[in-house]
């Protein structure tokens, strides 16, 4: 397999607003470039952000201006940059119109792709349990779903897919445990990817203090936030080489803001 490596953020909340609940919305701005700058420094093949980019609740023109403000930021990464859905997103501006400035492929706001042998899935939990998609002012950010569409879609994408190496990438929680930011149908989900005879690893955000999990012979990772912390942020990049996959964990306030390593995935 060619060696490659990419970056991963989640949960900048960008708003023009007081700190709250320990969220420094305003300092998302000068964290985005740090992180930006690491990846180009690497420099990673591409990027992605893993969901909950701007935060105005219910609010969808003060959400397009926190993207004007933080858009111009997140493009001086030189190379493809990929987006998530995040509750706080579609919270704050509608996913379609999310889907369309943030160019995902197909216009829709799950997708999947392929890179140096290496299999990617982008998913959208941000539905309730009709299968109604989240808008502004409504949908409740605990109350999230898969509908039975993208379930399918899922599916058929696993079993089309020529590479062996999955990296699933979903903004809300897939683990097995009772907790409100875990998507309400995940045992679903869980039960297709354990079923793909293929090799999975979850990237997940969301839940800011982080966490990590396996099941079944899957990890679980989810990364911690960007916006909490009046200067800390975090990032990772992960490299994808012969023996497996690894993430060097980037965190401001830990080791001294020396990189950790996880595995994430032996080969």
């Amino acid at each position: 397999m060619e060696h490659f490596s990419f970056g991963l953020m989640t949960d900048m909340h960008y708003a023009d607003r007081p700190m709250r609940i320990g969220r420094y919305y305003r300092n998302t701005l000068d964290k985005a470039r740090q992180c930006i700058d690491a990846f180009n420094g690497v420099p990673v093949d591409f990027c992605v952000h893993m969901g909950d980019l701007i935060d105005w609740p219910g609010q969808p023109d003060k959400g397009r201006e926190a993207l004007t403000a933080i858009m111009p930021i997140m493009r001086q990464f030189r190379g493809p940059m990929y987006y998530l859905l995040g509750n706080h997103d579609v919270d704050s501006v509608p996913g379609n119109e999310l889907a369309a400035l943030w160019e995902m492929p197909g216009g829709q706001t799950w997708y999947s792709f392929d890179h140096k042998g290496v299999h990617f899935i982008a998913l959208d939990c941000n539905f309730d349990a009709e299968g109604m998609p989240h808008q502004p002012g409504i949908g409740e950010w605990d109350n999230c779903y898969l509908p039975q569409s993208q379930l399918s879609w899922l599916e058929a994408d696993l079993a089309a897919a020529q590479p062996d190496i999955v990296v699933v990438m979903v903004h809300a929680l897939l683990d097995d445990f009772e907790d409100p930011h875990v998507i309400r149908n995940a045992p679903a989900v869980r039960s297709i990817l354990e079923n793909c005879n293929k090799r999975v690893v979850v990237l997940q955000g969301h839940m800011h203090t982080g966490h990590r999990s396996v099941k079944n012979g899957i990890g679980y990772h989810t990364l911690r936030s960007v916006v909490n912390g009046r200067t800390r942020t975090c990032f990772w990049v992960v490299e994808v080489g012969a023996s497996g996959m690894t993430a060097a964990v980037y965190d401001s306030t830990r080791n001294h803001g020396r990189p950790t390593r996880r595995v994430l995935l032996e080969f």
